[in-house]
């Protein structure tokens, strides 16, 4: 028995020991290995398509048209694909901030970028702007696009165990929009105290508007 998902152009095969596999985890660890390893295994081509999918939804958002000051971040690992959007972005007169990782001090520090020509390779060779990049102070921010492992339905998520974004989203009041693809979205990811919930969560197949502030 197979659950069959079929995206714009995807055609993503869950096998039940996957399914189970959410099913029966109880914990952050559990449920993230189960999905990144899934995630991991994806082909590129439905990747792009369902990140487009994704930013589609992303752009139709009122709130997200009338913001001006966004900060995104370089896919990795197949997370959802972001360079069209921040060229996107760009083109509309938007202004991008990027994060620059501080491994040591569990820090991200959001400075603009002009052009994905400007990215260099930072912490965890993931692509990144420059040191020397400006920088905003993250209470100016309007929206934050933030990534993550695992998210649930009541707009909780689950990273990558480092805690970088939780600490970020604590010095701003941006709208925060995870993104993720739909497999990665869950009942219950087991939130805790410090977690962030996001105020929409946008995968592929849906929009979930979750915590909307005024």
């Amino acid at each position: 028995m197979k659950y069959f998902y079929f995206g714009k152009d995807a055609n993503i095969i869950y096998s039940l020991d996957f399914i189970n596999s959410i099913k029966d985890a109880n914990t952050k660890d559990s449920l993230r290995k189960t999905v990144l390893s899934f995630r991991n295994s994806l082909d590129k081509k439905d990747i792009i398509s369902m990140s487009e999918d994704i930013f589609n939804s992303f752009l139709s958002i009122e709130k997200i048209q009338d913001s001006s000051k966004f900060m995104l971040y370089v896919d990795f690992r197949n997370e959802v694909a972001t360079k069209g959007i921040i060229s996107k972005l760009l083109s509309l007169g938007k202004e991008v901030y990027l994060p620059v990782t501080l491994k040591d001090e569990k820090e991200l520090i959001p400075k603009r970028i002009f052009s994905l020509d400007d990215l260099v390779s930072g912490a965890y060779g993931i692509l990144e702007p420059s040191l020397d990049a400006p920088s905003i102070n993250p209470s100016f921010l309007d929206v934050v696009v933030v990534p993550g492992s695992v998210f649930d339905k009541s707009g909780y998520r689950t990273g990558y165990g480092g805690g970088f974004y939780d600490r970020f989203l604590e010095e701003t009041s941006a709208i925060r929009v995870g993104v993720c693809f739909d497999f990665q979205l869950v009942d219950d990811v087991f939130p805790e105290k410090h977690d962030k919930k996001m105020d929409f969560i946008i995968t592929e197949k849906n929009i979930l508007f979750l915590n909307q502030k005024n």
